[in-house]
């Protein structure tokens, strides 16, 4: 399938300490799509509107890109995203690249079972349990210089309901909420902004909808902004060889199963030794990371 004829490029308009160049999984709403752009480049980023979740898949180019921003809300009827274009997407942000939620991939997680295989780079909880509301607070949790650049610690902002705005979101084990949201459901605080490091990429899950009234939000712009540049610089290094997948910090069967993938696609990432052939040499280097654990 010919991707081509659904990216618009646009140019940056101005600066930000790091501009990153966002791809946007279409929300397949022509007006989101546009106030996304527009707010986007404001911040002085790059983007360009991609094909709708359901279209995307192997064929697409992500190497120009910095970050993918999966919206999935004015289109979340559609059917599953593929799972070999899913499986690229993980691979591409564990290579050091950024991936965007907005709260509708979240809740098709668990409410309609797609999503599956990007849910697990989610550094949230899958939930159906969502709100309808008009405005929403967002109040600083975890300060960040990134994050938090250029915006007061708490401020409001309208909300577009796409049958729903706001997903209650958990934090995941060694997740960061940067910001609260103003829902609480007994003792517990939602979290709005949640982001982690996943094996040298970040990823970061929002709770709200992001429709036009609050991506035309000034500051919420600016906070868009900045999580595109957060996404993009990374602070760990992935030192740890065998830890190669989601989330990081944890060696299980998934990295074993991530390291088997690579060196049966002659992927050379599963070249450990550094001698540009993949052989027993590896695995071995491998099993012996793995068995010792990483610092």
């Amino acid at each position: 399938m010919k991707l081509a004829p659904f990216i618009v490029s646009i140019a940056t308009l101005a600066t930000v300490s790091t501009a990153s160049d966002v791809l946007i999984v279409s929300a397949g709403s022509p007006t989101t799509d546009a106030a996304l752009v527009a707010g986007l480049v404001a911040q002085g980023h790059t983007a360009s509107i991609g094909p709708n979740y359901w279209e995307f898949d192997t064929n697409f180019d992500l190497s120009p890109y910095d970050v993918v921003y999966i919206q999935g809300n004015g289109n979340w009827t559609q059917s599953d995203m593929p799972v070999d274009a899913q499986t690229m997407i993980l691979d591409y942000a564990q290579q050091g690249a950024g991936v965007v939620f907005s709260e509708w991939v979240v809740w098709m997680v668990h409410a309609r079972g797609v999503f599956q295989v990007l849910a697990a780079s989610m550094p949230v909880e899958s939930t159906n349990i969502y709100r309808t509301t008009s405005t929403l607070t967002y109040t600083q949790n975890t300060p960040d210089p990134i994050v938090n650049a250029g915006l007061p610690t708490s401020f409001d902002m309208p909300l577009t309901s796409f049958s729903g705005t706001e997903s209650f979101l958990v934090p995941k084990e060694n997740a960061t909420v940067f910001y609260d949201s103003d829902w609480v459901r007994g003792d517990v605080t939602g979290a709005a902004i949640v982001g982690w490091d996943i094996c040298g990429g970040r990823v970061v899950n929002f709770s709200t909808t992001n429709g036009d009234s609050q991506i035309n939000d000034p500051e919420f712009q600016i906070l868009l902004g900045n999580l595109m540049e957060w996404v993009t610089r990374s602070v760990q290094d992935n030192s740890c060889p065998a830890d190669i997948a989601a989330p990081c910090g944890f060696l299980n069967f998934f990295d074993v199963s991530a390291y088997i993938a690579r060196f049966s696609a002659q992927d050379l990432r599963a070249d450990l030794n550094g001698d540009s052939v993949l052989n027993f040499l590896d695995i071995s280097q491998f099993l012996s990371v793995f068995s010792s654990g990483c610092p």
